[in-house]
Formats: structure tokens, sequence, C-alpha cells
């Protein structure tokens, strides 16, 4: 959570893409044997309920093949963020990947 992503999509995109207010990184690794595409959101799981989150650069489906990991970046509510329990990503085929969220506190 807040990591400075400028400097990464002006060296990674030759258009000059800005992106001043992503504040949050997230990595995706595929422990699976196959590969997989992922979908760029993610829903939210919390006490209020499951909240998508479609804002993730890059956008469209990203591609990782095994023992791969790609990253998302999106703005985040701090607030939301830390009310936060867990988190599911999902892939092309509509598989849902869900992971428990662990704070500092917990580890």
């Amino acid at each position: 959570m807040n990591s400075a992503v400028e400097d990464i999509f002006g060296f990674k995109t030759c258009c000059g893409m800005r992106a001043f207010d992503q504040n949050l990184e997230i990595h995706v690794k595929n422990v699976g044997e196959h590969p997989v595409v992922v979908s760029s959101y993610f829903d939210m799981k919390g006490a209020w309920g499951s909240r998508r989150m479609n804002t993730l650069m890059p956008g469209g489906g990203q591609r990782i093949l095994p023992g791969e990991i790609k990253a998302f970046y999106c703005t985040m509510d701090e607030v939301l963020w830390n009310e936060a329990r867990g988190i599911v990503f999902y892939d092309s085929e509509a598989n849902a990947y869900p992971v428990e969220l662990k704070r500092a506190a917990e580890k």
C-alpha cells in the first residue's frame, strides 16, 4: 500500500502514461501447472460485504505462466483496504482465487 508507481509506469510505457494516484500494488503469482488469464478486477470482502474493484492497471486479461508473477496497480481508499479481510481474483474461465488478507500484527 502507498508504493510510488509513477516511475514504474513512466519506465514501462512508451506513451508516457501517468499514474499519479495509484497507491496499491498487488502481485499475483500463478502457483498452478497451467497458464491462466487473470482479469483486471478483484472483489474485496469485509464486514460490509463484497465490493468490486475494477480499476486495476494494466487493464484487460493478463496471461500468467506457471511460476510467473504479474503486478497490478490501482487507487485504493486506505480505510476500505484496512477493513478488508480478503480479496478474490478471477480468471478468464470464471474460476475464483480467494486470498485472506493478513495484517502486520497478525503475521
